[in-house]
């Protein structure tokens, strides 16, 4: 069945909202929402990690004062480090692209080699309350990396307490028998880390595959690299408590180095995802992160809702006054719909006059809403330009049409939604233009 053959029209007049729809400051109306498959993973995984680390510090010997100076020196240099890698971390985290590679794992596993657990796991926590800033993440979310790190650090304290190996002398037996322990020890940190989060990725985005969740060679090859360098420095600190300040003068830097790297290359991705006239998303764009926010909502079980919107007779601009007019016209519809949506939503220009909005957690209703209050704002442009001599020209009563489908009911995948809203579009378009329709079911 077409999706023109399940069309209802709803046309709603300028500036006027479906009756009964909520639209508060922040957000679009309030949606009701159970315990998500992720969010009751990662309820799971913290719970363990607390099982984890009462064992770990069940059997943990007392601290002494070596312990404490050695806790002291490996905090110091951890959180030197950070303050270093800030910048570039804020930098790559203002791009919002892939992960980030901090190398904080040399301190940690460290901790985790040389100190008894109750230390290796408080300096953990601290590590986390001090990057929550730039971190970005939803409470929960950091609640669950903060867990899964303290749980993998647990797990390691307990093999190596279990083995007992000396970290300095001995006999050759006896260096083989720290080697294997050092590198089972950071397998088992590094393995809970990466399955933890390879189990809540699957949950979010659903069609993906777990063993696609693992990580890149480099991302791993990267962290194998910072184990070795933490089990190496957390047997070289028994010689000498201050050694970790000598590391710390040549991994701050590379840190900063890779982060700077990083968002370098980001800022060149998302240049190639950004639509330059409007400063919203470009095809590509759309398609790569309005799918992932569809993926979310359906695994959370969260209504969303797409907007396609068509700028009424926008090629009489170009047949009037010319291209620098309708690239003028362009702009100024991009900044209204940048401030339109919320942070999480996603803008697009998916081509010439047409633009599509995904809305997370919106109900049709509320995007019915927020398509009409878009109509009025654009209606009420005063965009000032050229026209093909030159001459400034004041362009006004600009309409659109706009199609509104929604998830789960009009599609589950983004293809799906953007046909439900394309037809109701040339339903709006076939009815008169500047009007909002919306699909529905109809029997």
């Amino acid at each position: 069945m077409r999706w023109t053959d399940r069309i209802v029209l709803a046309s709603h007049g300028r500036g006027n909202s479906s009756e009964g729809t909520i639209n508060d400051a922040s957000g679009y109306g309030r949606v009701k929402r159970s315990l998500s498959a992720p969010r009751a993973y990662a309820l799971l995984v913290d719970l363990a990690a607390v099982a984890l680390c009462l064992v770990a510090v069940r059997q943990s010997p007392m601290p002494t004062g070596e312990d404490v100076v050695g806790f002291g020196v490996l905090a110091v240099a951890l959180a030197t480090h950070i303050i270093v890698v800030w910048r570039g971390e804020e930098r790559r985290r203002d791009r919002a692209m892939g992960p980030i590679f901090d190398l904080t794992s040399v301190w940690t596993f460290a901790a985790v080699v040389v100190l008894p657990a109750t230390l290796a796991l408080v300096l953990i926590v601290g590590m986390r309350i001090g990057t929550y800033r730039i971190r970005r993440r939803p409470w929960w979310r950091y609640l669950f990396g903060t867990a899964v790190i303290l749980g993998s650090a647990a797990a390691a304290e307990i093999l190596l307490a279990v083995v007992d190996a000396p970290l300095s002398g001995g006999s050759i037996g006896g260096q083989a028998l720290l080697l294997v322990t050092l590198t089972a020890a950071a397998g088992v940190y590094w393995l809970i880390q990466a399955a933890a989060h390879a189990g809540i990725l699957t949950l979010s985005l659903p069609g993906e595959r777990f063993r696609d969740q693992w990580g890149t060679r480099t991302e791993n090859l990267i962290e194998a690299g910072t184990l070795a360098v933490a089990a190496l420095l957390g047997a070289v600190m028994t010689h000498g408590t201050l050694f970790p300040l000598l590391l710390l003068a040549v991994l701050a830097p590379l840190n900063l180095l890779l982060a700077d790297r990083q968002a370098d290359a980001a800022e060149l991705r998302e240049h190639a995802r950004t639509d330059a006239r409007t400063g919203l998303l470009n095809a590509r764009g759309l398609a790569e992160q309005g799918t992932r926010v569809l993926q979310r909502c359906q695994a959370a079980a969260s209504p969303a809702a797409m907007l396609i919107i068509d700028l009424d007779h926008f090629k009489s601009i170009n047949d009037s006054w010319g291209h620098p007019a309708g690239d003028a016209v362009l702009g100024a519809v991009g900044r209204v719909l940048q401030h339109a949506v919320r942070p999480g939503d996603v803008a697009a220009r998916d081509g010439g006059e047409e633009f599509v909005i995904v809305l997370p957690d919106t109900t049709i209703s509320d995007a019915a809403a927020v398509a009409d209050r878009i109509r009025t704002e654009l209606a009420a442009l005063e965009v000032v330009a050229t026209d093909k001599n030159g001459s400034p020209i004041l362009i006004t009563d600009r309409t659109a049409s706009i199609g509104v489908a929604a998830q789960p009911d009009h599609g589950t995948t983004f293809e799906d939604l953007r046909q439900a809203a394309d037809a109701a579009l040339y339903e709006a378009k076939n009815a008169g233009r500047d009007r909002t329709v919306l699909v529905t079911e109809s029997g």
